[in-house]
Order: structure tokens, then sequence, then C-alpha cells
């Protein structure tokens, strides 16, 4: 066989054990067993955009279905007839190279650019990805060009964020990039970061280490982000504000903590304000109906009676089970509630104080201010003189 595919293309073929992804084109394997089967498919996944022909012990024809299954172009039997081999290997070759000519995949285009955080093809895939558009294992393979195995996230922080002008220092000329390299300044030797922008939020792609089931759970990771919270805050007069999804170890289940990220930054926060964590939400249904009916009537006058009615609970059990649930007594959290509808009047439309808090439902002016400022820290007013992040 070696002396065949010499004659018909000097040089270019090698007889080797393991073939090398960068030159390889098309792999020849024998299946002398029945478990060589299971090496054309790790061949097949370790190599996607080679073509891979078995050639099939007389003994082992009953298995050829096999090469079906895994979607080969071609298959040999032996005894090897030299005219028909090298038809085969013509064929496939001649097309290989018309394809190579013609087309360059993703992976040999990335393969042209050096692995950094800010490759194009790093930033499509990291978006497929939470997206859920990556489907296969095969995929992830093809990704190591421009993004190794331990990079992959496992966890996903959606952050938004304002300048408050109102302190006077320096306005940051590039906030997106003071916060990204404030990240990694803080988590440069504890995990891989990816960051992808948009145009109100920025996502932090993150691998925690993989003994940590929650972001929770990683006590010096928790340090660095409250580091990070409060240099952008002391130093630029950044405010961030993010929600955090789960931990998923699979890479095709990030997807998730993505939905959990943006789902966690639009509810109340447990403690601090900046962090807002998808586990600490109520997974009990009967709260969960509880909770939207307080977002879907927020500009009522709700009480807890109303509340613990509608789902058929006594106001007394509903109020402890409120609190041990979402970590705030029901009034709180209805007022939580309250500020974040507000936000999008104070940034984008002129109503003057009064007309937003009695939208909000508020009850009068003054009780809005001020608990708008023991929530968030700054009056109203200020907060509408702060400039908000747009990340792209």
């Amino acid at each position: 066989m070696d002396y065949w595919l010499e004659e018909f293309q000097p040089n270019t073929f090698i007889n080797c054990e393991e073939p090398k992804t960068e030159i390889s084109a098309i792999i020849v394997y024998e299946i002398n067993r029945l478990f060589d089967w299971v090496k054309i498919n790790r061949l097949k996944r370790n190599y996607p955009n080679n073509i891979i022909i078995p050639i099939v012990a007389e003994h082992l024809t009953y298995s050829t279905g096999i090469a079906i299954e895994l979607s080969l172009p071609a298959l040999l039997i032996k005894p090897l007839q030299k005219a028909k081999f090298l038809r085969v290997i013509k064929k496939l070759y001649t097309s290989y190279k018309e394809q190579q000519a013609s087309t360059l995949t993703m992976l040999e285009l990335s393969q042209q650019i050096t692995q950094d955080h800010t490759s194009p093809f790093r930033e499509a895939f990291l978006k497929r990805l939470i997206r859920g558009e990556v489907e296969s294992e095969q995929e992830i393979i093809q990704s190591s060009s421009f993004l190794s195995r331990h990079c992959i996230p496992n966890i996903v922080f959606l952050i938004q964020g304002y300048i408050d002008v109102n302190e006077g220092g320096p306005i940051p000329h590039d906030a997106s990039s003071v916060i990204t390299n404030v990240f990694h300044q803080n988590f440069a030797s504890k995990a891989p970061l990816s960051f992808l922008h948009f145009e109100r939020y920025l996502l932090l792609l993150m691998r925690i280490p993989n003994e940590y089931t929650s972001f929770k759970h990683w006590s010096e990771g928790g340090a660095c982000l409250l580091e990070v919270i409060e240099v952008l805050k002391k130093d630029y007069g950044i405010q961030l504000f993010m929600g955090i999804g789960g931990v998923f170890q699979d890479a095709m289940q990030v997807k998730e903590s993505y939905s959990q990220a943006r789902k966690a930054r639009r509810k109340p926060p447990v403690q601090s304000i900046h962090i807002r964590f998808y586990e600490d939400l109520t997974k009990q249904v009967q709260l969960q109906k509880a909770i939207q009916y307080i977002e879907d009537h927020y500009d009522e006058q709700l009480t807890i009676s109303d509340v613990a009615k509608y789902i058929n609970f006594s106001a007394t059990h509903f109020s402890r089970m409120f609190k041990k649930e979402t970590g705030r007594n029901f009034v709180d959290y209805v007022a939580f509630t309250r500020i974040i509808k507000s936000l999008p009047y104070l940034r984008k439309y002129d109503y003057t104080i009064e007309k937003i808090s009695f939208i909000c439902g508020f009850n009068t002016p003054n009780y809005f201010s001020l608990t708008f400022k023991k929530y968030v820290g700054i009056s109203p007013t200020d907060y509408r003189n702060t400039q908000e992040i747009l990340f792209k």
C-alpha cells in the first residue's frame, strides 16, 4: 500500500501511528479487530476536517455498517486491489484539494491568527456558545486553535453599570476597557476570562476551578470580585451591577448560565446591591407566582394580604416563607422592585420625580427619594445625572 501511494503522489503520504493535525488530509486505517472501529470514531472526533478511509479485514465485513453510521466517505475490503484502492484515493484526494483551494473552514482560518482574547474567531464561537448554537463536541474540538480547553467558560456574569459624575472626578474615556482591564488584573492568576460586548451590557465568561459548583463557594474568587467592584468605584467612579448564573461543566450547557444571569440581573439582590445570584432566586412555584404578581402589579397599592390571598396562603405563613426564600421581607422586596422599575424612567424620560414616583407605586415623591437613596446610595436626581456605560 505504501508503494502504491508513493506512485500516485510521491512524498505526500506517510506511515505513522498517530496522524498530525496540521498535515493530515486523508487517513487510511486498517480494521483488524472489532475494537478498531472505536479508534476510527476517535480519529473522526479528533480530526474533524480530515477524510478517514477504513480498510476492513475480510473476517469483519459483517461490521461494515458502522462506516455508514459514522458517515465515512469510502470503505475498502481486504484483500486490496491496487486499481480500486488508487481509484478511491485519487477521487477523495482530488476532491479534498479542490475544496481546500476554494474554501477555508473556520478552523483553518483561525490557525492563521494567534491565540488571544481579542480573536474574532474566539468571540464568534463564544457568542454561538451562549446562544446554544454549538451542538456537538466536534465544534468544541475545532475551537481549540483559538480557545484552549482550559479557557472554555463554565459560568456567565451579565454586567451593567454607570459612571457617577456627581463625584466630580475625571470621567474614564473608555469605561468598558477600564472594566475589563481591572477584571483581568484581579483574576489574572486565578481564572481564565473572556468578554463579549453588547450595547447595554457586558458578558463576563469565566472558568472557575472545577471543584466548585457555585461561584458563591469559591471564596478567593468572591474576594477578587468585591475588589474589582471597590477599585472601579473608588478610582474611576464606576458602579457595577451584575447577575451571576450557575456553574455548568458541560460547555454546551453554558447557555443556561447566560439565561440565569439575565434573570438574576432583573431581580432584587439578597445582600450586596452590586451582585445578584441566580441560585438565590426561589424555586418554590407558589412564591414564583407571588413574585410575578408583584412585578405585574408593582404600580398598585400592594399589601401582603393581597399577595398571600392570590396564592392561597395565610398572610403569616406567606410572610415567613417569603423572607426565607427571597432573603428580604415583603415591604423591602416590593420597594426594591419599584425602584428597579423606576430606573428606565429616570434614564430615558424627562418626567418629574413626582410623576415617576406615582407611576411606580410610591405614595409620595419624598418617600420615593428616601427609599431610592436607601437602596441605591444616591438620590433619584443624582442617578439621573449619572452616565450609563455603553459597552459597544
